[in-house]
């Protein structure tokens, strides 16, 4: 497996030139570009900069993150592009073609109220004719889409289950999966991360790896995720279960902790990647 760095770990204390230096550093194989910070460089500097930082350097460029499904979306023919989702899913698929990232994260509906109330099974069938539709329009660039589970009360997908039951239904070749251990810990405080093997393995895009904090569940939330190695969330049977599905590929540190946002971009990519290799190497991951 592969170590990567997703940009959410310092967002608030850092920018995309701070963390490709940081990140070539430290030693990192790959990074995931946050469109805010993507529209941040774009402020100084050129796509053509960005892929040309790529070509002479050995961090390279993986999923961009993120585009956020929301009811409803492309419910018309043709493509609403003044959509801000769609905005988003058209700058990741320009820029990701681009500089080869090939792959952006989906992130299913979210209800606004802080629990989701509705059909489940509706909601499933609105994700899989979403997914569809950004399939077909990401074919072009040669992007594949990395559904992710969202583990909140929020979330209309929370399980292994339902996503795997949405990207078979999808079933094209650039649909498939971004798991994350803490958002599958989210839904029940789940440590049995089984499932994974039920899925089809060539589907396994993306990983994001981290812990969180031992809180109640009314307090649990993106906040309290944590580099691997401390927490609650059984970091060694999620990798484990990646290697036994045959998963070789990128093994992203992906947190939103105010703590962290509050130290030094070089403190937390420092920290980020000592940990996430600490934790690879302990499960015989390299």
């Amino acid at each position: 497996m592969k170590t990567s760095y997703n940009e959410a770990c310092a967002r608030d204390c850092s920018t995309l030139e701070k963390d490709l230096a940081l990140c070539e550093k430290a030693g990192f194989d790959y990074i995931e570009i946050r469109l805010d910070l993507l529209r941040g460089w774009l402020k100084e500097h050129t796509v053509e900069q960005l892929k040309e930082f790529f070509g002479t350097h050995r961090l390279k460029p993986h999923a961009i993150n993120a585009v956020y499904l929301h009811q409803g979306m492309l419910s018309d023919e043709t493509p609403d592009w003044d959509d801000p989702a769609m905005q988003d899913f058209k700058l990741a698929c320009e820029v990701g073609s681009a500089i080869g990232s090939g792959y952006v994260i989906i992130v299913p509906p979210l209800d606004p109220s802080g629990v989701f109330t509705g059909d489940a099974a509706a909601a499933e069938q609105e994700c899989i004719r979403i997914l569809k539709k950004l399939s077909a329009l990401a074919r072009p660039y040669g992007m594949k889409l990395c559904f992710e589970l969202v583990g909140l009360r929020k979330s209309c997908v929370r399980s292994i289950e339902a996503a795997d039951r949405i990207v078979r239904a999808v079933d094209e070749d650039n649909a498939g999966f971004v798991f994350d251990s803490y958002n599958i810990h989210l839904n029940g405080h789940c440590n049995d991360f089984s499932a994974i093997k039920n899925v089809q393995p060539e589907k396994l895009f993306a990983v994001h790896l981290m812990s969180a904090d031992d809180v109640p569940e009314s307090e649990m939330g993106q906040d309290k995720r944590c580099f691997a190695g401390t927490g609650v969330v059984d970091t060694d049977s999620f990798l484990q279960t990646l290697k036994c599905c045959g998963y070789d590929g990128m093994v992203s540190v992906e947190t939103f902790r105010p703590e962290y946002w509050a130290k030094t971009p070089e403190w937390v990519i420092e920290n980020a990647y000592r940990t996430t290799r600490e934790a690879l190497e302990k499960n015989g991951c390299l």
